[in-house]
């Protein structure tokens, strides 16, 4: 895309976007829409097996924003999931997997929807 500049940093579970904060709000609505799909990605992908279904539901998407930065981060919720991502040399991890296979459409989209609206037709 001619012009337009951006900016990516994986980093533990996160996925971030730099492109000014006058765009801030085209990308914040693309990542909290791409967030139930990946919190689902990571739901159904999990692979380990579940005993009580608490760390397989209390896995959390959610898209923040600010400062020029939109953030969707993909978390667990149970005390032990820390453990699930690395115990086992990381057998039993859905964070990062989850994060490879989805961000690249997360972003691609991201960046579509802020070309299309600095292009005036978002």
């Amino acid at each position: 895309m001619a012009g337009m500049a951006t900016n990516i940093l994986w980093d533990d579970g996160i996925i971030v976007w730099f492109d000014g904060p006058e765009w801030d709000d085209v990308a914040r609505e693309a990542f909290e829409e791409a967030a139930s799909s990946v919190e689902e990605y990571a739901r159904t992908n999990a692979p380990w097996e579940d005993r009580t279904g608490d760390a397989r539901a209390g896995l959390h998407a959610e898209a923040k924003s600010g400062g020029g930065d939109v953030i969707l981060t993909l978390e667990h919720t149970v005390e032990y999931g820390l453990w699930l991502e690395v115990i086992q040399n990381g057998k039993f991890a859905t964070i990062m997997p989850t994060l490879q296979a989805k961000a690249p459409q997360v972003l691609a989209d991201a960046a579509q929807r802020v070309a299309r609206a600095r292009n005036g037709r978002g």
